[in-house]
């Protein structure tokens, strides 16, 4: 593929590759893909060149257009980041070779940057346990400070009308139809879309209220853990978007939500807690809450869209390619989340008799949000010592079935839960709670957690559970012990859900697809949520 300046780009990339294109030879190159840009490490200095793609809400596709986006992007992080922004530098055809600087003709141009060191960048510092609270007090303060000399004015607040995220939005939503089924499960697209509608068609004061109060500013755009570099003496926060300015002219709440998601999605909730609440203060912004999780949802979903992009660019190594997919996985899972429950911690206890689908229902509600699962049938096992898919067929209220292990169980699930919670995650339960005491202490234990919880009923006529029960013995690898000849005296035990409220209870119908059932509760937790 050639540049539009006669120059295949295959040849600019080896140049760009090789230690002797440069006049100092660095010992070696490296070089790094994104999908709108490369970039050549090349100690001490990097080079980055734009990719000539157009890809609507970016266009770099012709020679000039790049040099106005890499002129744009030094003057601009220069405000964040002024120790790494050196310039621009050509790259020209010389007597017919490329080389470095100005020639007969100019083919491409590259940014220029002092190159960082890499174990300052706040991933890493974070994967090393070198980050504290005070560190993203700094961050905050050189954030709050930077938005502050940002003044707002009528041209910029335009971009914060809801009319103006909402085509930002829509036209994301609708660049990621092509992901469904690979990177993002159409169950969760339709939800985030209905989410966003909603909150378009009902809660337009949001938006109003944050332009009043002069909060969209000339911000960074693209604020996440690796743009970010935290040294004792400087705070280098660079990168930002230079190519489109209604991504950069937002609300505070949007920039600073892409870091807070950031560390959401690397499992640092604590410090995703703690740095917002500093932004907030520092700000004199308490009604950053009123619109964080939407933001947190919109971040999580561009970066979701950005990462499967990558997976689909043929110029994109193969194992890049997965760990892309993967990413984008993840971080439409995120969005999903944040759409419906925001940024705490849930419990969700997917209950009801033996044979009417629960695991299944638990499992498969597991993998669409990504939440931890812990099946009562692995603990009963673990607890006993022995392996998850020996079967025990121990008369009711006998054996590991005994009212003993049962409270063993349920103790250690709870204990499980709430590890999971206090370290920022959310669960599912899969259990029977067929008794209202269990049922009350999964209650007990969420109220002094604060966090939320819904309970989903598994239903299903009792000729197809018998029939279920006896497939389920004649099956190997299965971990639960349920079967025929205990259900009669299961149903008699059983203690009727009437003290849930309507609220949290989610009846389904297992006789109906699985899929059909998951769209079902994303629908009935997003309605009750929204109302």
């Amino acid at each position: 593929m050639k540049n539009k300046n006669g120059v295949e780009r295959s040849r600019l990339i080896q140049f760009l590759l090789c230690p002797y294109s440069y006049s100092y030879s660095p010992a070696k190159v490296k070089h790094i893909q994104t999908h709108a840009s490369d970039v050549f490490i090349a100690a001490p200095y990097v080079y980055k060149i734009k990719k000539p793609v157009d890809f609507g809400f970016l266009d770099y596709s012709t020679l000039q257009k790049r040099k106005h986006y890499c002129e744009k992007e030094v003057e601009l992080n220069k405000k964040l980041c002024c120790t790494a922004y050196i310039g621009i530098e050509e790259i020209s055809l010389k007597d017919g070779a490329l080389a470095l600087g100005t020639g007969d003709q100019t083919v491409e141009y590259a940014v220029k940057m002092n190159l960082l060191p890499e174990e300052y960048f706040l991933h890493n510092l974070l994967k090393n346990d070198k980050v504290s609270d005070a560190d993203f007090s700094r961050i905050a303060e050189k954030l709050a400070s930077y938005y502050n000399s940002q003044s707002s004015s009528e041209e910029i607040s335009k971009y914060g009308e809801p009319e103006t995220i909402k085509s930002v939005i829509d036209q994301n939503l609708d660049l990621a139809k092509q992901f469904i089924g690979k990177t993002i499960s159409a169950n969760a697209y339709r939800t985030i879309e209905s989410y966003n509608n909603h909150i378009f068609q009902n809660r337009h004061d949001l938006f109003t209220k944050r332009i009043k109060g002069g909060r969209i500013r000339d911000c960074h755009g693209d604020l996440r853990l690796e743009h970010i570099n935290l040294t004792d003496k400087e705070i280098c926060i660079y990168d930002c978007i230079e190519f489109n300015e209604r991504f950069r002219y937002i609300d505070i709440a949007s920039d600073v939500a892409f870091l807070s998601m950031d560390l959401d999605y690397n499992g640092y909730n604590g410090f995703s807690t703690y740095f917002i609440s500093e932004i907030s203060r520092m700000m004199k912004d308490e009604e950053i809450y009123e619109v964080l999780d939407f933001y947190k949802c919109y971040r999580a979903f561009v970066r979701g869209k950005v990462e499967s992009l990558k997976a689909l660019e043929l110029e994109v190594p193969g194992k890049e390619k997965v760990l892309a997919r993967k990413s984008a996985d993840s971080l439409f899972k995120l969005a999903l989340k944040y759409a419906l429950f925001g940024s705490n911690p849930v419990i969700i206890v997917v209950f009801g008799l033996i044979g009417t689908g629960k695991s299944t229902i638990a499992k498969a509600l597991s993998e669409e949000l990504s939440f931890d699962l812990i099946s009562s049938d692995v603990v009963r096992k673990r607890i006993s010592g022995i392996s998850k898919f020996e079967r025990k067929y121990d008369e009711y209220d006998t054996g590991i079935y005994s009212r003993d292990v049962t409270k063993k169980t349920y103790e250690e699930i709870f204990y499980n839960a709430k590890d999971l919670v206090n370290n920022g995650k959310s669960a599912i339960i899969d259990a029977s709670f067929s008794k209202i005491k269990w049922r009350k202490s999964v209650v007990e234990l969420t109220e002094r957690l604060e966090v939320p919880l819904y309970f989903i009923q598994t239903q299903a006529p009792i000729n197809l559970i018998e029939q279920r029960l006896v497939v389920r013995e004649k099956q190997k690898n299965t971990i639960s012990d349920g079967r025929l000849g205990i259900l009669d005296r299961f149903i008699s035990d059983l203690e009727e859900p009437l003290e849930i409220s309507k609220k949290k209870l989610i009846a389904i119908d297992t006789t109906k697809p699985v899929l059909e059932n998951i769209e079902f509760i994303l629908n009935k937790v997003l309605s009750r949520n929204l109302c």
